[in-house]
């Protein structure tokens, strides 16, 4: 099953959001990103998350399209600079959500995803509290029993995320489109990213998140929300921005990942 997984997220491309009582709208980690791609042995990487705490907020009330998920959470005890990526296999996504909205911390949870090919195929994002004890929590045998409650079926996917930017507020947009690659220097791309934002807008990009790898800070992943993946694709390999990551210090091909807000029909 894990190699399975890994096969999807090398084909496919993954996106951010989670709790149908609290709508997905900020987004992690590309986050997004890391998470499947290191453990594939691909530099990279959510979601979203494709990941970034920079703010905090209330969950949502009332309902909208986009109530299957949710990303707003209190930052203490938590670090609010650190997180992590969680991908896996679930018997039922609904029966799933339950039992993780009884059994997880709810000061620890971003956002939620599921693979727009297969909804019982998720990506958990959560804030942790350190790099170390987040890694000693993830390979501990409560942690198993715990996954075993939730009716997760496969062996997790597990990668860690230092956010440097999230946005808080909600996002009606359908998908989260995580892009990861690696950079010679963090602060001088990070000049020219956001340079390039009116670029993006055309595009109807909406910056999610961004944050970098915890064991390769030149790994960059970032995260947006959009309603129309094709043309986003489009535009971050066009011509125009190739030439503006190479002047960035962009190192390697961009590694995509596309997610959907949960329990959501696009049609």
């Amino acid at each position: 099953m894990v190699q399975g997984l890994r096969r999807y997220f090398i084909q496919k491309q993954p996106v951010d959001n989670l709790d149908p009582a609290n709508v997905g709208n900020g987004g992690i980690f590309l986050p997004f990103v890391s998470v499947l791609m290191n453990s594939i042995d691909i530099r990279l990487i959510v979601p979203v998350l494709v990941i970034t705490l920079a703010s905090c907020g209330s969950k949502p009330s009332g309902t909208s399209a986009n109530e299957a998920a949710f990303d707003s959470v209190r930052l203490i005890p938590y670090s609010g600079s650190t997180a992590v990526a969680v991908t896996h296999q679930v018997r039922e996504y609904k029966s799933w959500l339950q039992a993780y909205n009884n059994l997880s911390d709810p000061d620890s949870r971003l956002s939620i995803f599921a693979s727009p090919d297969d909804p019982n195929l998720i990506t958990v994002f959560e804030l942790t509290k350190g790099h170390k004890e987040a890694r000693n929590v993830f390979s501990s045998p409560h942690y198993r029993e715990t996954l075993e409650a939730e009716g997760v079926t496969s062996e997790p996917l597990l990668n860690y995320f230092d956010v440097k930017f999230r946005l808080n507020a909600p996002s009606e947009k359908l998908y989260r489109l995580g892009v990861t690659h690696e950079v010679e220097d963090y602060d001088h791309w990070r000049k020219v990213f956001d340079e390039d934002e009116p670029i993006r807008s055309k595009a109807n990009l909406e910056l999610r998140a961004i944050s970098t790898n915890a064991d390769n800070p030149l790994i960059v992943n970032i995260l947006f929300a959009t309603d129309n993946l094709e043309k986003a694709k489009e535009v971050i390999n066009s011509d125009e921005l190739k030439k503006r990551m190479k002047e960035a210090g962009v190192r390697s091909e961009p590694v995509f990942a596309v997610f959907q807000v949960p329990g959501v029909n696009p049609n």
